[in-house]
């Protein structure tokens, strides 16, 4: 843990004080097992749309007119809304408090077409892929909504989707991406909350790609706190930060790096907003409607807040 700890000081204090020096050369020896097949068909969205902060991922056709999954009815049976977003209406301006991740979730996230990118032919290909798990459970079915060992096993066995990001999602991250978006707090996800992770998702793959520039599979400690920062936006302070990485990140040899994996940058992701939306939802209520940064949370709600994540 003392090395973790110099190792986070070191690279917050290379974060901040000396944004010039980048080094983004990695060793060699550590990524011998972690081949270019990680990404799995994530080659298929290179070329898209660059999002700012980040470094293109070359290669690759652009993504759609790929193929539909396998056994889908032409009609879906879902009767519920048709295919929209749920716009991020709370919190989309900058905050001299909290910082600019609102900006970035409606200039960047939702304008990614998730099932472009798992090569679906159209979008309710993706509807129905939600529909199908939906109906499995009727307790699901009266809700027109899911829970999170059903948005696990669309993770992890729709083929087009688990090919994309080559990685077995649990059920603990598929509770918490619930708890993220669960406006109603009822614990189920409905469709609209569903379509705007998967917009997070692979908004996230694809900065996470960006900044993997070895295509190991795993990013540096220093490139997680730029993306939060700079990428994101989030307004969050050093000591903040050392946190994160010694929370998040794990340390592996030569030399002691610190690196993390896609599971864990979502984990970071989801946690960053569905917090600071909490919090922030609380600063503006106890203050007339102003930002302070700063609230006052009684023990209950603050257990409310944490064990839902």
């Amino acid at each position: 843990m003392s090395s973790l700890l110099k190792f986070g000081a070191k690279v917050l204090e290379s974060s901040f004080l000396d944004e010039g020096k980048r080094n983004h050369k990695k060793d060699k020896s550590y990524k011998a097992h972690k081949k270019m097949e990680y990404y799995g068909d994530y080659q298929q969205y290179g070329g898209g749309q660059h999002i700012a902060g980040g470094h293109s991922y070359a290669g690759g056709q652009h993504y759609g007119g790929g193929h539909s999954y396998s056994g889908m009815p032409q009609q879906p049976m879902y009767q519920g809304p048709p295919p929209s977003q749920q716009p991020y209406q709370m919190y989309q301006q900058p905050s001299q408090h909290y910082g600019s991740y609102g900006s970035y979730y409606t200039n960047n996230v939702f304008k990614v077409n998730a099932w472009e990118a798992y090569q679906f032919r159209q979008p309710s290909d993706l509807e129905m892929v939600f529909a199908q798990e939906m109906q499995k459970n009727p307790e699901n079915a009266i809700r027109n909504a899911i829970q999170a060992e059903d948005l696990m096993n669309v993770l992890n066995n729709t083929p087009s989707i688990r090919n994309f990001f080559r990685i077995n999602w649990s059920r603990e991250m598929c509770s918490i991406m619930i708890a993220m978006l669960d406006r109603s707090q009822d614990g189920f996800m409905q469709w609209n909350e569903f379509l705007e992770l998967q917009q997070c998702l692979v908004a996230w793959f694809k900065v996470f790609c960006q900044y993997d520039f070895d295509r190991s599979g795993f990013i540096d400690a220093s490139e997680l706190t730029r993306v939060i920062r700079q990428l994101f936006g989030y307004q969050i302070q050093p000591h903040t930060l050392e946190t994160i990485l010694k929370r998040y990140s794990r340390v592996v040899p030569p030399n002691g790096r610190c690196i993390i994996a896609f599971d864990d940058f979502v984990a970071v992701s989801v946690r960053l907003r569905a917090y600071t939306d909490a919090f922030r939802k609380r600063d503006s209520l106890a203050h007339g409607g102003n930002e302070t940064g700063n609230c006052t949370l009684g023990y209950d709600d603050f257990l409310r807040c944490v064990l839902c994540l």
